[in-house]
């Protein structure tokens, strides 16, 4: 990932090359968190941790790249020499990819040298704010299809090709059984899954040649789209297919509504497909779906197996971004807080704890001091050690059954469409808390006026 060193924010440069200037390189410790939830969400899965580990452990400055910093007219040649050397050879901390995660709770620890730790700041939140974003949204989306399956239509709607490659992964790990997105597919074997298009049926003289011609080609498990003219009729036309396959040993698969009065077209449709005994095939929903959406439908009956969801998925809307940060924690001075109105920060190098029931369900997180001692599980790793990776790169089929297998012990109140606020207990540790409390103090003491 050596061509991601130069996805970084010009203010990363301008403070490291005062640091440098000023000699202020000793070690510092930061802290990369989200402060707050969107509304309605209960959790956020962390997600992008692998590819925020192989980002700090490949950061280098080819020549080119110095020599365009260097007809900027900024810095100075000793600066951009230290930059031809520059590597990350610190230690980074962090919950494994998949972990659902609260405000303000630790995902990232990263020690360093100063420049070093500092230069990791928009990377790391480039990298981990969308493709935590979008896994969780995912989620959110699966929860709402109860037992259906949800596939990731999202390619043709997503920022870019790296917004749909990244959100095609983070939407796996939330629970998406499948991608459309071929591409991704490939990369990071994820299933795909896709049907035909409108301009397909409308290419032939009918709608029942269209479906015949489709079937020819795929035999076993194809999917028909039958809302192009009328969605009974195309229901009636993509039966008659399925009995034809079923005399040459050929199988339907599905078929899929795209527009109109969902709930109530899948329940004709359905009554259609049983009455000609094609039980076996299934209905998948799409056209603009979101879990508000999704569970409308459930609650109004509607006879759906899988929903295929795009837009609202890729995009995580309505929520346009999500407010990670990274944030000074420590240095050789000291534990250091920022105190501005609603965005104070917990300082000190820390530890994240999970305190499990005898159920298996989670009852609440602690905030803790690092060396401090509490009941629960240790969520941060060593995963970079002296700028070495140590923690072997997981494979996505085990973020994903993590996730998944985490979300599953949440409180069931979390998961809902609508969760209410603060339902999930983060406690402060009393060491913590006194740290607070004196550099508050510390920091907030009015300067004494002399005559």
């Amino acid at each position: 990932m050596r061509e991601k060193t130069m996805l970084t924010d010009l203010y990363q440069l301008t403070m490291n090359a005062a640091y440098f200037d000023n000699d202020k390189d000793e070690v510092a410790t930061f802290d990369l968190f989200i402060r707050k939830l969107p509304e309605d969400w209960g959790y956020f899965i962390a997600n992008g941790i692998e590819d925020a580990i192989d980002y700090a452990t490949s950061v280098a400055f080819k020549p080119n790249e110095i020599e365009y910093l260097r007809g900027q007219g900024l810095f100075t040649n000793a600066f951009l020499d230290f930059l031809e050397g520059f590597r990350f050879t610190g230690n980074i901390y962090a919950v494994k990819e998949g972990t659902p995660v609260f405000p303000n709770e630790p995902i990232v620890r990263v020690t360093a040298r100063r420049t070093e730790a500092q230069f990791l700041e928009t990377a790391l939140l480039n990298i981990i704010n969308f493709q935590t974003m979008v896994a969780t949204k995912a989620n959110r989306v699966v929860n709402a299809a109860g037992g259906a399956a949800v596939v990731d239509f999202g390619l043709r709607r997503a920022q870019g090709e790296d917004a749909a490659m990244k959100g095609a992964r983070a939407a796996y790990i939330g629970g998406a059984v499948a991608t459309s997105n071929v591409k991704a597919g490939m990369e990071f074997g994820i299933p795909i899954s896709g049907t035909h298009a409108h301009s397909f049926v409308m290419s032939f003289p009918t709608e029942l040649e269209a479906f015949r011609a489709y079937a020819r080609t795929f035999p076993n498990n194809a999917t028909l789209l039958i809302d192009t003219y009328d969605t009974i009729e195309g229901a009636r036309n993509a039966a008659i297919v399925a009995k034809e396959l079923e005399a040459k040993d050929g199988r339907l698969g599905a078929v899929r509504l795209d527009s109109g009065e969902l709930a109530d077209l899948s329940v004709r449709v359905r009554q259609i497909l049983d009455k000609g005994g094609l039980r076996y095939v299934k209905i998948v929903a799409s056209n603009d779906l979101n879990e508000y959406k999704i569970e409308e439908l459930r609650k109004r009956g509607a006879k759906i197996d899988g929903y295929g969801v795009g837009t609202e998925m890729i995009t995580a809307k309505p929520v346009a971004a999500i407010s990670g940060v990274y944030k000074l924690v420590e240095d050789t001075d000291g534990a250091k807080i920022k105190l501005s109105a609603e965005k104070q920060t917990l300082p000190g190098k820390k530890q994240l704890f999970r305190v499990t029931g005898t159920d298996g369900k989670y009852l609440h997180d602690i905030i803790a001091l690092d060396g401090e001692e509490h009941e629960g599980a240790p969520l941060l790793e060593p995963v970079v050690l002296d700028g070495k990776r140590v923690a072997e790169r997981r494979q996505l089929s085990e973020i994903r059954g993590y996730a998944l297998a985490c979300v599953e012990r949440l409180p069931d109140a979390l998961k809902v469409t609508k969760a209410a606020a603060r339902l999930y207990t983060i406690e402060i540790s009393s060491g913590l808390q006194r740290l607070v409390t004196s550099l508050k103090e510390r920091y907030s003491a009015k300067p004494v006026l002399t005559a």
